[in-house]
């Protein structure tokens, strides 16, 4: 009689735990579906509240940028205009003393939207504007501007020592003078440093997810 008893506790304890496990194992798969699920590749615009520069920046160093336009899916808004990405520097390139551009890398890290929290994000700069800058490049490094004064840093002192060794001792001299004129031309460029990468406040870029982004509903 009491093994009966206990079979059937046992089977009743079995049953009530398989019902709380479905019922746990549901509720997440019903927030899902309430869900709205931006595709990898969506775009967004934004509009730095920053500066960020390789002068006065370091790696780490946090930012903010305004979502400038809405982002929608089909005729529903999903993230508004006004909500705000946060993100950091993740790698900083500064100008090289020989032909090596100034660069920088962003990390964004997540996005507020109102009435939605923070969610987390991955995703790549694909296109800025801003003064001091280049393009973007690989893997969403951002590019200053080249100098393009080593060149010519290098060839006016090598010209210049060449006429000067001409007057002085014709061909044999023109040779000297070159070599002493492309020396001084290297000293400067390996003293001097190429510009800086500056995104100033108010500059404005595109970025593109990485993953998918699901944003809960209202």
């Amino acid at each position: 009689m009491f093994p009966c008893k206990n079979a059937r506790m046992t089977f009743r304890l079995i049953m009530l735990q398989i019902i709380i496990s479905a019922a746990l194992l549901l509720q997440p798969l019903e927030l899902r579906a309430a869900d709205t699920i931006l595709p990898e590749g969506t775009r967004i615009s934004l509009q730095l509240n920053d500066d960020l520069s390789t002068k006065s920046n370091s790696e780490g160093d946090a930012f903010t940028a305004i979502v400038m336009a809405p982002v929608n899916l089909g005729d529903k808004i999903v993230i508004p205009k006004g909500s705000v990405v946060n993100g950091s520097i993740s790698r900083m390139i500064r100008p090289g003393r020989f032909k090596g551009k100034a660069g920088m890398y962003l990390l964004f890290q997540s996005i507020s939207i109102p009435g939605r929290g923070q969610l987390p994000i991955f995703a790549t700069a694909t296109r800025i504007n801003s003064p001091g800058s280049g393009d973007v490049g690989i893997e969403g490094r951002i590019e200053g501007e080249g100098s393009g004064e080593s060149a010519g840093k290098i060839v006016a002192p090598a010209l210049a020592g060449a006429g000067i060794g001409t007057l002085a001792g014709g061909g044999k001299g023109a040779a000297i003078g070159t070599g002493v004129g492309i020396g001084i031309g290297l000293a400067t460029v390996f003293t001097s440093r190429g510009k800086h990468l500056e995104l100033r406040r108010g500059s404005t870029m595109d970025i593109a997810l990485d993953r998918a982004l699901a944003v809960p509903s209202e």
